[in-house]
Formats: C-alpha cells, structure tokens, sequence
C-alpha cells in the first residue's frame, strides 16, 4: 500500500471471491529524469510481486503460513521445520522436496515486473526449487533454497543481453512445545545476485535473520502463523575488477552501481481452517512417549537380572568356583537379554504399526482453507531491477517511465484452497493472491495504476511406493503441478515429492 499523491483517489482492488479489499494509494513522484540517481546513493529493490515457491504453495495463492506443514511450510513460516505432520510416525524423520516452474509468454515481451509496460523481453527463464527437512525429538531442521535465472534485453537492442541469476536460500530451526501445539523457529535468509552483461560480471550476496511460530491446538480446525523476515542488504561486490570509478562514481560497464541490492523485510500472517471428517490437528503421538512404558518395562527386566547375577555372586568367596559362576551367569544374562531385545523390537514394531493405522485411517474427506497477508516493507531511494540494467539502453518511448521502487509498505492478501476430489489418490488446489505495484512513476497521469490478481490451481497426482532397492524406507511418491494465471503473466510448474 502506498502513501496517497496530490490529486489522486484511492483505488480498490477485490480478492476474489470476495475474501478482502486492497486499498492502494500511490507515492508522488519525485522529479527524476533518468530511471537511477547520477551517483552511487541508490539502492536496487528486489521486490518479487509475483510468486514463485514449492508446488503445493504456489497452487494454493502462497498463502501457507498458517498451515506451516510438510516441507512447503518452510518456504512461508521459519517455524515449520518443527512442525510433526500425523505421517511422522518415528522420532527421526526426513523429507525432501523438489520443483521446476517455467514462466511462459503468450504475447511478446510480457510485463514481468509488473510496470504496467511491456518494455523489456525475458526470455529463457527457469526456476528451480529443492527443500530437505529433518526432524528428532522435539526439534526439526530445514533448508530451502531456489534459483531464478533469465535473459534480459530490451527492444530494439535484442543482442545487449544481460543474464540474471537470483538466489534465495533459507537455513532454519525450530523447536515444538505442549506436544505439537506450539511451535516456534528461527534461522537465516540469504540472498545472491548475479549479473552477467557484455560488459562486466557482477554478483552481490547478504543474508539477514528471520523468525516464526505456529499455533496448532489439539483437535482443534485451526492454526494460527506468522514469520518475520529482515531485510536484506547485499551489499559484497564480487567482480571488482570490472568496476572503473568515474567522477568518484562506480561503474560497471554502462552500469552505475548502486550502494546495496535490498530484499525488503517481510512479515507474513497467516491462518488455516479446515471443514470435514479429516481433523486438522490430531493430537501427534510422541514415538519416545509412546514407547515409554515399554522400554522402561524391558529395561527394569535387564536390572533385575544384574542385581539377581551380584546377588548370588556375593555368597561365593573369591575363588575359581565364583569365576566359573560368574561365566555362567553371564551367559545366561546374555540369552535372556537377546530373548528380551527380540521381543522388545516385536512389540514396539507393534506400536509403531499402531501409530502408522491410526495416520493412514484418518478420513480423507476434508477442505483445507488458508489465508495470508504478506506485508513488504519499504526500500531507501531504491529503484527495482529492470529499470537499473536498462540504463544506457536505448528503449521505445512510454507514457509512464518508473523512476522508483519501494516507497512504502505494500500488502498481499493470499488465499487458497485445498481438497481431494478422489481421496487417497488426487489432490486439487485453488488460490489467489494479489501482486502489489511498487513503482514511482515520472508522469502524474500514470499515478492510478495499480498491481493485479492472480489465480492459482494445482494438483498432486499419487505415483508408486518403493525403497529405491532398499536404499531408503518405503516412501509414496507423487507428481506436482501448478499454474499461475494473471494479466500479462503466466507461469507453470512441475514437481516430485513424498505423498501423504
């Protein structure tokens, strides 16, 4: 949302199906004639509008931190790497997770950044995504990381292409409390970006904390989450030898460089409601806690034994007749602790069989309902991405040239939805979100643009069950899809996961 410009009105943009009003307010202008100061006092805003995640979450509008489960949750709540889904059956527990969206163009030179212009051209763009998690005890362990990469050029330059690489990357740790029903988490975004023109080679790299909690009651059809993410300041220069320094000013090539690259903070608020048979939050059996009475029950066995073997050791004097009844002693302990170790793993293989049942006889029949606002801070004297590797390019005149980036906080209500149309075998997804618009523009009657909807689908598609030869325990494994539908963009992904 941004601060309200002389002569302009509010302007209100409606989530679909009537789930929220976005009110937004543009930022006067300030009077620039060029799209980046003349000197190096600038910043360039990595401000992504639209979303680009894990399968499930892009399909659902990325509204996902209030549901925070499975290894999608650790891309939208710095809490989720704690968080025991009802198919965590032992106390250590993994998964991993992977994808590849490719943003299509149905017309020429689509507006990506969301400018309101379709100015420049992307072309071969690709966007890679893996995740891994790893669950013990009461703590649990995740890393994220995705990789963008496209071509720049812009019109009638074609051959001054510029390739970019951005990179973001989260290493996160969380602890759960009361059994599963509150969870809380915290680690490290980072980020990377690389430039890569005929003229120079230029990466910037920084990293910055984040934290996040969960609220999940017991039995309860709702979740409460939220993660906050500092800004980012990349500000490490990697490639100085292609930098000159021209009245006192850096540059690279055409390129004067900015102070920093920032990816703005982030604080994302986020619930979940499930209807149906299919609880939200089952109560999550602890395997240590639930095995507990066994093992102490085996263990008191093994004692008992020792104390018994002293005991009749004790009435022997020291001599060879006590060293021959302690080899027999011994051994029998021995046979009794095998016969014990063997029956022991019998009945807890039984309880684990038991937790698995309870998981897999859960009904099916359910809709998921998640809902967030991501809210996007503001970013110094910035200007965004495109309009900084355009400088020096020749480009087509347009009414509304972008001077600047991230004024002000901006807003994204998100929402998606969640069923299971044949249970146990398809899931379908359904979500909108809204892209704001961050852009300053140089001519006042450009001040009423505003960002636009998107509308999200997806599904997973149950695959085979195997071990890998006996490499890993027995998984289900699925296929992902997703698309991303809105004016002047498109998106499509594919995935592969685990199936719960």
């Amino acid at each position: 949302m941004r601060p309200a410009r002389t002569g302009s009105a509010r302007s209100v943009a409606a989530l679909a199906l009537g789930l929220g009003l976005l009110v937004a307010r543009p930022v006067r202008a300030q009077e620039q004639n060029s799209p980046v100061p003349n000197n190096n006092d600038f910043a360039i805003d990595l401000f992504q509008g639209f979303y680009l995640g894990p399968t499930r979450v892009a399909s659902m509008g990325g509204a996902y931190a209030g549901y925070a489960e499975g290894t999608g949750g650790i891309a939208t709540n710095a809490a989720a790497p704690a968080v025991r889904g009802p198919y965590s059956l032992t106390s250590f527990d993994f998964d991993v997770d992977a994808s590849i969206s490719i943003p299509l163009y149905l017309g020429e030179n689509d507006d990506v950044d969301n400018s309101g212009e379709r100015d420049a051209d992307y072309t071969r763009y690709i966007y890679l995504n893996g995740i891994g998690q790893l669950q013990y005890g009461p703590f649990g362990a995740g890393v994220f990381a995705d990789l963008q990469r496209y071509e720049l050029s812009f019109p009638p330059d074609e051959q001054d292409t510029t390739v970019v690489t951005v990179g973001r990357y989260h290493a996160l740790g969380g602890w759960r409390f009361w059994g599963n029903q509150f969870i809380v988490g915290g680690g490290v975004r980072a980020l990377s970006l690389s430039i890569s023109s005929p003229e120079s080679e230029l990466s910037f790299t920084g990293f910055s904390p984040q934290v996040g909690f969960l609220v999940r009651p017991d039995w309860m059809p709702f979740r409460i989450g939220a993660t906050y993410r500092h800004s980012v300041s990349a500000s490490i220069l990697i490639g100085d030898e292609d930098v000159d320094v021209d009245d006192g000013n850096r540059r690279a090539g055409r390129l004067l460089l900015p102070r920093e690259v920032e990816a703005p903070w982030e604080v994302e608020l986020g619930a979940a409601i499930q209807v149906g048979a299919r609880p939200l939050n089952p109560e999550w059996l602890d395997p240590a806690e639930h095995e507990a009475e066994l093992r102490e029950h085996y263990e008191r066995r093994m004692r008992a034994r020792e104390q018994a073997m002293n005991r009749q050791l004790a009435s022997f004097p020291p001599g060879e007749a006590r060293a021959q009844l302690r080899a027999q002693l011994n051994r029998a302990r021995w046979d009794a602790d095998q016969q014990d170790a063997e029956e022991y793993r019998r009945r807890r293989e039984r309880l684990r069989d038991e937790r698995r049942i309870r998981a897999q006889n859960w009904p099916r029949e359910a809709l998921l309902l998640v809902l967030d606002l991501v809210l996007t801070g503001p970013v110094d004297n910035a200007v965004g991405l495109e309009p900084f590797l355009s400088q020096g390019q020749t480009r087509p005149a347009t009414p509304c040239p972008v001077i600047a980036s991230g004024r002000s906080v901006d807003y994204s209500p998100r929402f998606g939805l969640e069923v299971e149309p044949f249970p146990g075998w398809v899931h379908t997804r359904f979500g909108s979100y809204y892209e704001p618009q961050r852009y300053v523009y140089a001519t006042p009657e450009c001040e009423d643009r505003t960002g636009r909807q998107h509308f999200t689908f997806g599904a997973d598609v149950k695959l085979f069950r195997t071990t890998w030869f006996g490499l890993s325990k027995e998984v289900t494994y699925k296929l992902q899809g997703y698309g991303d539908l809105a004016p002047r963009y498109q998106s499509f992904g594919l995935g592969f996961g685990v199936w719960h």
